[in-house]
């Protein structure tokens, strides 16, 4: 038996039902299930589980992110990817005799890319493949939990960003974006709107919403 509502915010500690199987960031405490995290909850009869507002990411096979190059190894880089937990790239990604070649002429400390997750150990440690450099733009972080909101289904809100704003705009699921525009406002007011999509990113119908800002501001000039 649930006790509260579907996408209700609900606090560390918190019950969540009686009866129901624990879902992700939830524990049994007796016969209820309680919340560990602030967060979203939902739920049905039979099910509870909570979408964390906050917390650094966790990678996952398949994954597609955003790094930043923070330093080298005799084979590879050392990629920063928005986690607790170290990340590797391979110099093979780029050149086939990462041994013999410096890797300095293809990624140097600070440059950006994307890449996917191919492997993840037992202690979350990560390897990466299929790097594609990012030249220039700005980056910003996100919560990882926001990502899918950011997204949107079927990539309806990232594409209407892109299409409303004018704005080159990439997002890992490590929460990093990447962001670039012939001019400074545009990447500015692409950054805004993201950040108010985060805020509310626990908000129905929220694609129509940022979308009808869009179109007021867009009015004005």
């Amino acid at each position: 038996m649930s006790k509260i509502s579907d996408r209700e915010i609900v606090l560390p500690g918190q019950m969540l039902g009686q009866g129901v199987l624990a879902g992700t960031h939830c524990f049994k405490e007796g016969k209820s299930v309680v919340s560990s995290v602030r967060g979203l909850a939902r739920m049905d009869r039979k099910f509870a589980k909570v979408v964390a507002f906050d917390g650094k990411y966790m990678p996952k096979k398949a994954d597609v992110v955003v790094g930043v190059i923070e330093g080298y190894s005799a084979g590879g880089w050392f990629i920063d990817i928005n986690s607790g937990y170290s990340s590797y790239m391979r110099g093979e990604e780029v050149t086939r005799r990462p041994l013999d070649e410096d890797l300095k002429r293809y990624y140097s400390i600070g440059d950006c890319f994307t890449a996917k997750v191919i492997d993840v150990d037992e202690v979350y440690n990560s390897t990466l493949i299929n790097p594609w450099k990012l030249k220039g733009g700005m980056i910003i972080n996100i919560s990882p939990k926001k990502v899918p909101r950011v997204i949107g289904k079927g990539k309806s809100m990232i594409n209407m960003l892109r299409d409303k704003i004018g704005c080159k705009i990439i997002v890992g699921q490590n929460g990093r974006v990447w962001l670039s525009g012939n001019k400074i406002e545009v990447i500015n007011y692409a950054i805004k709107t993201i950040r108010t999509i985060e805020k509310n990113a626990h908000k129905p119908g929220l694609t129509t919403k940022i979308e009808a800002l869009i179109d007021k501001e867009l009015n004005k000039r």
